[in-house]
């Protein structure tokens, strides 16, 4: 399969996010939009054909969920080295979804739920919509990557009596795939004070060479029995609009405990055209697309680090080990984050993800997506040089 990721698809006219909302997000219209978690690349074509081919049935009405789609998801994770039952599989609308479901059935109003900021703003929002609080345990940037502070990780926990973590692996935004040790380190202190953990694993797929991802739950049976697997392959495949998300729970009472909350939310399947697009995604077609994907993304990236090396060489990439998304360090640039969302938004013309949307560790960054044409990084990099001038 040959597929060429730089040709231009316009997206307007199709009811985008990341083009339709410009002008609520960002105040105005025309911004460069490169910061919604989806590509502007196409959709595997086996995936449209699967699609097409249940089109030509005319009926599309109430269904069930094959055994052969659950054994798609079994098979797909053992790459990972991650051994999984089609009966631990339940479905979820996407993996923020799974979060806020997760909350729901582990913890009770006014509980403690320990995350790590810099992170992906839903799981902020997972606890506190929720009526629970938040127990924060930042990363550290040492040499320009993110580390954990493990005394810090674990002092939360003991005095803010954590009952449920968060992990982002690999993480969003930063990109940075977890070791198994330092997994390790987190799941033992977690067992330790009998925290559930629950491991938001959609960008797993997407791993740059010299990087493994290791599923949370795969490092031991204890591990798996206290844990909570989030995936998806809306992030792989750029399917987000299908509402495609499934968890993997090996431990019946917890799985019975998530299956309660499922119910009483009346989420039960997945829609038809999710149901077939994953299994078409989770097949030998599938594995060999995401082959090509990572070599486009490792294009582009290489492409943007040589460019802020050139002409902004005070803004810092934090060079993702996973993932699409590009987290940059403006601090050195920028002492005020207003100034600096103004200066993107106002003369540079980008659309990107607010650093402090992520926490209080974010004010000075912003997330880039990357998943796009190399045109499209050519026009952000014009549109950047030409704002040097209001600096």
């Amino acid at each position: 399969m040959t597929i060429n990721f730089n040709q231009p698809i316009s997206r307007l006219g199709t009811q985008a996010e990341k083009y339709e909302a410009r002008a609520t997000v960002f105040g105005r219209e025309d911004v460069l939009p490169m910061w919604v978690a989806d590509m502007d690349l196409p959709t595997p074509p086996f995936i449209i054909d699967a699609l097409k081919q249940r089109l030509n049935h005319p009926i599309l009405g109430y269904s069930t969920m094959p055994a052969s789609m659950f054994q798609a998801i079994v098979d797909w994770q053992v790459q990972h080295g991650y051994v999984i039952q089609a009966e631990q599989i339940r479905l979820t609308h996407n993996v923020a979804n799974g979060l806020f479901l997760a909350v729901q059935a582990f913890t009770r109003p006014g509980d403690k739920v320990l995350i790590q900021p810099p992170i992906y703003p839903p799981f902020f929002k997972a606890a506190t919509f929720n009526d629970r609080q938040l127990a924060l345990a930042p990363l550290v940037l040492v040499q320009n990557q993110y580390q954990i502070d493990f005394v810090e990780f674990e002092r939360q926990i003991q005095q803010q009596s954590v009952r449920l973590f968060l992990l982002c692996n690999p993480h969003n935004p930063a990109g940075r795939v977890w070791s198994g040790s330092e997994l390790r380190q987190m799941a033992e202190i977690c067992l330790k004070h009998h925290v559930i953990m629950v491991s938001d694993e959609i960008h797993s797929d997407l791993i740059y060479e010299g990087f493994h991802h290791t599923p949370l739950a795969s490092i031991s049976d204890e591990i798996a029995q206290q844990t909570i697997t989030l995936s998806s392959p809306g992030k792989t495949f750029n399917l987000a609009g299908l509402q495609i998300g499934y968890a993997i729970i090996a431990n019946p009472k917890l799985r019975e405990a998530f299956s309660h909350t499922l119910a009483a939310a009346k989420i039960e399947d997945l829609n038809l055209f999710g149901m077939v697009a994953l299994e078409a995604a989770y097949s030998s077609e599938g594995r060999a697309w995401k082959r090509d994907l990572m070599t486009h993304f490792q294009t582009n990236l290489e492409y943007l680090q040589l460019f802020l090396a050139e002409h902004f060489p005070q803004v810092k990439l934090i060079r993702p080990q996973a993932s699409y998304l590009a987290w940059l360090d403006f601090r050195e640039l920028f002492s005020d984050h207003p100034a600096l969302k103004n200066w993107l938004i106002h003369e540079a013309k980008l659309g990107l993800n607010d650093g402090e949307s992520y926490g209080e560790a974010g004010s000075g960054f912003m997330r880039m997506n990357i998943a796009a044409p190399q045109s499209t990084l050519e026009q952000a990099f014009r549109q950047l040089v030409q704002a040097k001038s209001a600096l």
